[in-house]
């Protein structure tokens, strides 16, 4: 991995990327109150805990934070995983600590928000950004052992499905310190007290899925999958199932879809991307006037030329290639890149515009030149 001086994190700021992801905010309660000796005992079972709730996820789809007295984990895939592995955790306190009697209890909180992925002074990665602290935030509402979710993850996850929203109680408003308010949900185990009953349609305020949900077909669903999928990652399709289902016009499910990806320049691509989708199509054309009036697109005088088909073994190469000066964070580059260029020579260019010192770019360049 290439060392990263502190000037030269800060001169290479433009190539912080933002992404959208799960955020799960772990502390253990009391730790800074306890002996050094069992602050040591705890902290070694809560990594052994930890390694556990995380082993069945690839290292190149989540980035984990020592906090001292927890941890906060990233997810950049699905936020199935976010959610699983909190409980699990959990339940390493409840029953093994009890059983144990350690007294080690912890709160924890998921956020679903976005999250700058950037190099430390020692050149590891690390993440900062609102994701992580409305994560922390939620956190610091929860009660010995108890899992608090924010409001942007609960809707994406409670409507993937049926089973999964009954895991969900209303937790009501709560003001941080900076007076600055958040809804929250109560996650439980299944089969808790408390716990609200299967329901058939997404509970997200109380909208009837069934009489205001916009009709798309699967084929618009895909395109909109395939533009997003660079943007936002695996995260992309549930995104997409989630607000497809409560918008009842094209104009809504832009603006619930643009309230998820991070950087402008992209919201202004997917604005484009929605005039030229929805303007004239057969569903609801009223509702796009506004998307086209906000932006209308250049006129095409000839078809563009699409991406270039790349295979499997090429993508997991230049992954490897790639993971070596950028770390984790390959595998989503070279999907995101691979969905831009139009040729090999543009992938591997915007492959290497990642790197930050250019003696490593040049060592990139060498390396996929010498396998092609």
């Amino acid at each position: 991995m290439t060392q990263v001086t502190a000037m030269g994190t800060l001169e290479d700021h433009h190539k912080i990327r933002t992404w959208l992801c799960s955020v799960v905010f772990l502390d253990i309660v009391s730790y800074s109150k306890q002996s050094v000796e069992i602050q040591m005992e705890w902290k070694e079972r809560f990594n052994r805990y930890l390694a556990v709730g995380i082993q069945e996820l690839a290292e190149a789809d989540r980035v984990i934070l020592d906090t001292g007295d927890g941890a906060a984990i990233c997810f950049l895939g699905d936020p199935e995983a976010a959610m699983f592995c909190a409980m699990k955790l959990r339940s390493f306190m409840v029953d093994e600590e009890a059983a144990r009697g350690g007294g080690m209890r912890c709160r924890i909180g998921i956020n679903l928000g976005s999250v700058k992925l950037i190099k430390d002074i020692n050149g590891n990665l690390n993440a900062v950004g609102d994701g992580i602290n409305v994560a922390q935030r939620v956190m610091s509402f929860a009660g010995d052992n108890q899992i608090l979710v924010s409001r942007s993850f609960y809707e994406v996850v409670s409507c993937l499905s049926d089973s999964y929203s009954a895991l969900f109680k209303y937790g009501g408003v709560r003001k941080d310190k900076h007076v600055r308010e958040h809804t929250v949900y109560d996650l439980l185990a299944p089969g808790a007290e408390g716990a609200a009953p299967q329901q058939a349609a997404c509970p997200i305020d109380a909208v009837p899925v069934t009489s205001c949900s916009l009709a798309l077909d699967p084929i618009t669903v895909g395109r909109i999958e395939r533009f997003l999928a660079p943007i936002l990652g695996p995260m992309a399709h549930h995104l997409i199932k989630t607000t497809s289902a409560r918008a009842a016009t094209p104009m809504e499910l832009h603006r619930a879809l643009t309230a998820y990806i991070p950087a402008k320049t992209d919201q202004e691509a997917f604005l484009r991307f929605c005039v030229t989708e929805f303007q004239g199509a057969g569903s609801a054309p009223a509702a796009s006037a506004p998307l086209a009036q906000a932006m209308t697109p250049p006129p095409v005088t000839e078809s563009p030329k699409p991406p270039v088909a790349v295979d499997p073994a090429t993508i997991e190469r230049l992954r490897k290639e790639l993971a070596v000066y950028v770390g984790p964070m390959a595998k989503m580059i070279v999907s995101r890149a691979s969905a831009k260029a139009k040729s090999l020579g543009e992938l591997y260019d915007l492959l290497a515009s990642e790197i930050p010192a250019p003696k490593d770019r040049d060592k990139f360049r060498r390396a996929v030149a010498a396998a092609r």
